[in-house]
């Protein structure tokens, strides 16, 4: 493959690259908002549950209690919505960052393969040029051996 062709490969693979990068920023600050959505949860259930201790302790009608513990079962329902959905991002998360891995490694693959081949360029434009130079040093030699 020529360095053209490489080059452009490589571009193609850094869009890539970078697409999965930002796939993955994007996973990662899904599953920051929705961590901190179950932090805000779990805080107001603590928070109800002590206002609640509170109130009780000057007794609770039997109908108040129920709705007390209706709404912390509601809260607690929530919590373990929150803590799957926080899970399946948690997976997504890890998905898209093998996804990211790889194109990373394709395009550093393709980075290494652009090097020698700049490598070998360099090493036949450097054996051309002392070729050159061989060829003059000896043109010049001969011109002055004539010369005498």
């Amino acid at each position: 493959m020529n360095l053209k062709a490489l080059l452009l490969v490589r571009d193609m693979e850094k869009k890539r690259e970078d697409q999965a990068a930002v796939s993955l920023q994007q996973a990662r600050q899904q599953h920051d908002l929705q961590h901190r959505r179950l932090q805000g949860l779990e805080q107001y259930r603590l928070e109800y549950l002590n206002s609640a201790q509170e109130r009780g302790k000057g007794g609770l009608q039997s109908m108040r209690f129920g709705h007390y513990h209706a709404f912390v079962g509601k809260l607690d329902t929530g919590i373990q919505q929150q803590r799957g959905n926080l899970q399946r991002l948690q997976q997504v998360v890890e998905q898209r960052q093998k996804l990211w891995m790889e194109k990373q490694q394709r395009r550093k693959a393709i980075d290494n393969l652009i090097e020698k081949h700049e490598k070998e360029i360099d090493v036949k434009r450097q054996k051309q040029e002392q070729k050159t130079s061989d060829e003059y040093a000896m043109q010049g030699f001969m011109r002055r051996r004539r010369s005498i």
